[in-house]
């Protein structure tokens, strides 16, 4: 197994990171399985908190990644094709996440009176932690997908 390279160290970190910020922002959002109404300008702290929470987090895992090798990266062919593949990989997401959604909304008034789980998009509170939920979970899978396309090369070379 070949060494753990600084962009996957740098990916791992800040999937990490995300995951952790995630769950504040879940905690914030949630009770048990219940999204709680919230005025808008809570709501916009919350958006506040997150976007410099997800700032400070990745200036300072850059900062460490520096700090410890003493330079900068380089990226190679390897290294931005990795890039392009988890770039589009999280665009696949939330294209899918976004018609899901779309989906679900119209199902909700073609379907009226079902029983199946709803999510009141009507409701500021609902519509922002799902839309959030989408842009983390866009976040997410690239970072994986950075992790496993990295880990594959690896493997692959190693053969």
């Amino acid at each position: 197994m070949a060494a753990v390279t600084r962009t996957e160290w740098q990916a791992l970190a800040s999937l990490l990171a995300l995951v952790a910020i995630f769950a504040w922002f879940q905690m914030r959002m949630m009770d048990g399985w219940t999204i709680v109404d919230q005025p808008a300008a809570k709501l916009f702290g919350i958006y506040i908190v997150v976007i410099a929470f997800s700032a400070f987090a990745e200036i300072l895992i850059a900062s460490l990644g520096a700090a410890i090798d003493g330079k900068r990266v380089v990226k190679d062919e390897r290294d931005l094709a990795i890039d392009a593949r988890a770039n589009q990989n999280e665009r696949i997401f939330i294209i899918v996440a976004v018609n899901v959604l779309i989906w679900q909304a119209l199902m909700e008034e073609v379907f009226a009176g079902h029983a199946l789980p709803k999510i009141d998009l009507t409701s500021l509170p609902e519509l922002f932690f799902f839309l959030f939920a989408i842009l983390f979970g866009g976040e997410i899978v690239k970072r994986l997908s950075t992790l496993w396309l990295y880990r594959l090369q690896s493997a692959l070379s190693d053969a």
